[in-house]
């Protein structure tokens, strides 16, 4: 295989393993009246911390207003709360409150659960390799991403 063939091969199985791990939170999501863009602003707080309406639209790749639609809904279903921050009254930031957290913890859970299954099938060693290679692939994905930000 050339280069190219590899690249796109990679970037389909990525693709194609993100789907199946993405339709198993959905899954549990559908029983919860949780949309996938709430989904993903609860885990965007959980993993940063509360966080502006400007930040949480950056993290999530979408427009101030389709956020601030978000949020409202989170907030009205008790999974978020808005605060005003103590040291700059018009700054107002976004809580994940224990009901949300729950939420992100059952659908990482089922996911979890979901890849324990599959990586069973899996002799230990061929397990590790596996972690080993993502890692690596992350990283470097990491690091070229960074350096991309800095000289875009």
């Amino acid at each position: 295989m050339n280069r190219e063939e590899i690249v796109n091969r990679v970037e389909e199985k990525i693709r194609q393993a993100n789907t199946v791990i993405y339709r198993r939170g959905r899954s549990i999501l559908a029983g919860m009246d949780i949309s996938f863009p709430q989904f993903n602003a609860l885990l965007a707080l959980q993993e940063f911390g509360p966080l502006t309406m400007g930040e949480l639209c950056k993290q999530l790749f979408t427009a101030c207003s389709t956020a601030t639609d978000l949020a409202d809904r989170m907030e009205r279903a008790g999974l978020v709360e808005r605060v005003r921050d103590k040291k700059d009254r018009r700054v107002v930031r976004m809580h994940l409150l224990p009901p949300g957290d729950e939420v992100v913890n059952q659908v990482i859970s089922e996911r979890r659960r979901f890849l324990s299954e599959v990586l069973m099938e899996y002799p230990e060693p061929e397990q590790d390799e596996l972690l080993n290679k993502l890692s690596l692939l992350a990283e470097r994905m990491d690091e070229i991403d960074k350096v991309g930000k800095l000289n875009s």
